[in-house]
């Protein structure tokens, strides 16, 4: 570097007007980039950890949302679906969970243990079920649920248990 390209900062150490023109790019690249988003969007969440009387209670604002629900089953409905509903609220109705996964599901033979769903809410059409997820469902079996709200299950699995949650976090 020539006498004529040297400059003091203000702590006396030379610095380069060639360093300057860069430190000035990187600094104009760095605020170009902020404002654009080269990653990829934020992820939101699939869906929605509710209780089954939310969903009976508020039916409108959860209609075509995917949700997640635990419960314990109460009931097998047909060969593909069974009904869920929240214990401790009396008032609740049951809600019809059609296994729309692709995966058999069969209920645990301990009533205790919850089951987690999770799947789009519906109003029970059966004819327009059957044509979108492409199943056979029994209308027999549904006959007191048409027009409520269900939840066609694309998830079923057995609920994680807190407390093995709990013991894995200590560990």
């Amino acid at each position: 570097m020539s006498k004529a390209e040297e400059t003091k900062d203000n702590t006396g150490s030379k610095r380069g007007f060639g360093d300057l023109g860069v430190l000035i790019a990187l600094s104009l690249l760095a605020a170009m980039f902020r404002g654009c988003n080269f990653s990829q969007p934020e992820a939101t969440p699939a869906s929605k950890l509710v209780n089954t009387s939310e969903i009976t209670h508020n039916a409108n604002e959860f209609m075509y949302r995917t949700v997640t629900i635990r419960s314990k089953a109460l009931d097998q409905i047909g060969r593909s679906s069974f009904t869920v509903k929240d214990k401790q609220l009396f008032d609740s109705e049951p809600i019809v969970v059609i296994n729309a996964s692709g995966v058999p599901f069969n209920l645990p033979a301990d009533r205790d243990i919850e089951v987690q769903v999770t799947g789009p809410v519906r109003r029970l059409n059966i004819p327009k079920i059957e044509q979108e997820y492409n199943l056979n469902l029994q209308d027999k079996y549904y006959k007191k649920y048409i027009n409520k709200p269900a939840v066609i299950a694309q998830d079923i699995k057995i609920a994680p248990q807190q407390n093995k949650i709990t013991q894995r976090l200590r560990q």
